[in-house]
C-alpha cells in the first residue's frame, strides 16, 4: 500500500500520484471543504481516501481529540468509510493510550493507523504495548525527524518490534522528498514529492 498526506488547502495532483503509484490519499480532518462529495470525487479517480489529524492542532484532552475526529467523520458522513491516520507524537504514553482507547470505543472497527516519531520504542512498557496492540490500530513510525533528517527504516521498525509491537501492524512513514526505490506505507506529503 502507498499512501500520501495531501497538504492542507491543496487538491490531489492525480498525474503525480499516478507516477508514484499512490493508492490512498489523506486530507486534513480540519479542512471544511473535505465533504462526502469531495471524497467521492477523489475516489472516482481510483484512489482510496482518508483523513488525518494531529494531536497538537489544539489543546485538548486525549478523549476530546478522539471525539473531535469521531464527530468530524459524522459530519463528513461518507459511505466510503474513509481511513483515519492519527498523528500522535507526544511522548506522554498515557495520553496516547487514553486517546487510542477512546477512539476504539467510539470507532471499534474504523480502519485506523497511528503515526509517531522515530525511535520512541523505549517510552512504552510491556502493558502499554499490549494495550495498544489489542486496539488493532496500525503503527506507523516516521522515518524522518523534526527537521526532516532521515532515520534508517529498518532501525525504526526494530525499535518498536523489540518492545513487542505487532510486526504485522507496522508500516513506514517516509519523507516524500526522499522515497526509497520500492517503498510501501506513507509518504509525507504530496507537496514534497519531487
Amino acid at each position: 500500500m502507498r499512501a500520501v498526506w495531501i497538504d492542507a488547502g491543496n487538491d490531489p495532483n492525480y498525474s503525480k500520484l499516478a507516477a508514484y503509484q499512490i493508492e490512498r490519499v489523506y486530507f486534513a480532518a480540519n479542512e471544511p471543504r473535505v465533504t462526502a462529495a469531495y471524497l467521492q470525487d477523489v475516489s472516482a479517480h481510483g484512489l482510496d481516501v482518508g483523513i488525518y489529524a494531529a494531536w497538537n492542532w489544539e489543546t485538548w484532552t486525549p478523549e476530546d481529540f478522539a471525539k473531535r475526529i469521531h464527530n468530524r467523520l459524522l459530519q463528513i458522513n461518507s459511505a466510503l468509510n474513509p481511513w483515519v491516520n492519527l498523528d500522535i507524537e507526544t511522548h506522554d504514553v498515557a495520553w496516547i493510550r487514553r486517546s487510542l482507547t477512546e477512539w476504539r470505543r467510539l470507532r471499534p472497527s474504523r480502519k485506523t493507523d497511528w503515526t509517531l516519531e522515530p525511535m520512541q520504542g523505549g517510552l512504552f512498557g510491556v502493558d502499554d504495548v499490549r494495550a495498544i496492540n489489542k486496539l488493532g490500530v496500525g503503527v506507523v513510525p516516521q522515518h524522518y525527524g523534526g527537521s526532516m533528517q532521515a532515520f534508517a527504516a529498518d532501525r525504526v521498525a526494530i525499535d518498536l518490534i523489540a518492545r513487542g509491537f505487532n510486526l504485522l501492524s507496522i508500516q513506514g512513514f517516509y519523507d516524500a522528498a526522499r522515497l526509497p526505490l520500492d517503498w510501501q506505507g506513507y509518504a509525507f506529503t504530496q507537496g514534497r514529492l519531487p
